[in-house]
């Protein structure tokens, strides 16, 4: 029993270990830290983690976003995720660690203006929400996200597949027709040739 159990929490501690979860953390802003949510995305690299999140806030939920200090930047206006007000918005997509072991991450800052941003001490449930929001993103969007995005490459790919397959068809009907006429041209040159010899003949029996 001691030994099942043992074995049984070593898995759970084992399938924690790899699971990343969004966390609250300092996150560097125009050179001064300030309370933010992050979440370690291993399995996308940065350009497809980028492109997903804008995807997620400009797309789907129809937010306005800028560049601003390094950061994709949403002034002022409402997303539901976060409740009704209006709050300014910053995310950040960037590789951390050595490059053989690189790991995207996923910054996220909310202000409620003027870069007073928000803390578990000022705002603990919009951190909460800041969390499942990333959490959301990571298990849900960015992993739809991927698969769309292979999926559209795979379908161009056979679209460009069946296009050239189409092509090389038509090519081989058109070489399999020049090739039929090409055998009744030798059929009826060699007819030719045997009457031509046949005549012959004849010319030299009649000397």
């Amino acid at each position: 029993m001691r030994r099942w159990f043992f074995l049984n929490l070593m898995m759970i501690i084992s399938v924690m270990g790899f699971t990343q979860t969004a966390m609250e953390e300092m996150i560097n802003f125009d050179k001064k830290n300030v309370q933010g949510v992050s979440i370690i995305t291993s399995d996308y690299d940065v350009k497809l983690t980028t492109a997903a999140m804008q995807s997620r806030l400009e797309h789907v939920s129809g937010l306005k976003g800028t560049t601003m200090k390094g950061f994709r930047y949403y002034q002022s206006q409402p997303f539901a995720d976060f409740g009704v007000l209006n709050y300014d918005i910053y995310t950040k997509v960037t590789a951390i660690g050595k490059r053989k072991e690189q790991k995207t991450i996923v910054y996220l800052l909310v202000s409620t203006g003027n870069e007073n941003f928000v803390t578990t001490a000022s705002h603990p449930q919009l951190l909460e929400s800041m969390k499942i929001f990333l959490n959301n993103f990571v298990e849900t969007y960015l992993r739809q996200y991927d698969i769309d995005q292979k999926s559209d490459i795979q379908t161009k790919i056979i679209t460009k597949l069946e296009k050239e397959t189409q092509i090389l068809t038509q090519e081989r009907e058109k070489l399999k027709k020049q090739l039929e006429d090409r055998e009744k041209k030798i059929i009826m040159k060699q007819d030719e040739l045997t009457k031509a010899k046949n005549t012959l003949n004849s010319l030299k029996e009649t000397r």
